[in-house]
């Protein structure tokens, strides 16, 4: 029983090391850690123009109450907007203002410049395998909970 073979360990060391990677490169421009996560979500906006903020938070497995929070805080910032759906008033779709979208621009290339640093060494085949291999874990896991029916 050795930690490192552990799937779960080597998944999660990987995270540790792009988020470290990805943290310099936030810091570089006066962003901090936390706003990693806010990244993330600005970047599900970006993709899904008009999702509402229920499902932004299942595409990125995050619960109902912690995607409200970070939304508060996206709006806050004044990078994301907020407007009722218009066929169902309880529901909110997602928009990025102009300093959102400006922001997701920026920092793409920054975010993959952190992704190249951790997997620099690898050839093309080995970082497609990855990939392969990581969207089929995901959509396996996923499709058993149903957190992707019936999303675009």
């Amino acid at each position: 029983m050795k930690i490192e073979e552990s799937w779960g360990f080597a998944i999660s060391k990987i995270g540790q090391e792009m988020d470290r990677c990805f943290s310099r490169q936030l810091e570089a421009v006066g962003l901090n850690y936390r706003d990693s996560r806010y990244y993330g979500v600005l970047l599900a906006v970006y993709n899904y123009p008009q999702l509402t903020q229920l499902k932004i938070g299942e595409k990125l497995s995050i619960d109902r109450t912690s995607i409200g929070q970070l939304i508060d805080e996206l709006e806050r910032k004044g990078l994301v907007h907020r407007e009722k759906k218009p066929k169902d008033r309880r529901q909110n779709v997602l928009t990025l203002t102009l300093e959102g979208e400006g922001l997701v621009k920026n920092m793409w290339p920054k975010l993959k410049a952190a992704e190249q640093q951790v997997i620099r060494d690898l050839p093309d085949s080995q970082k497609t395998i990855i990939l392969e291999i990581a969207e089929q874990i995901k959509e396996n896991n996923h499709d058993k909970t149903g957190i992707t029916r019936n999303l675009p």
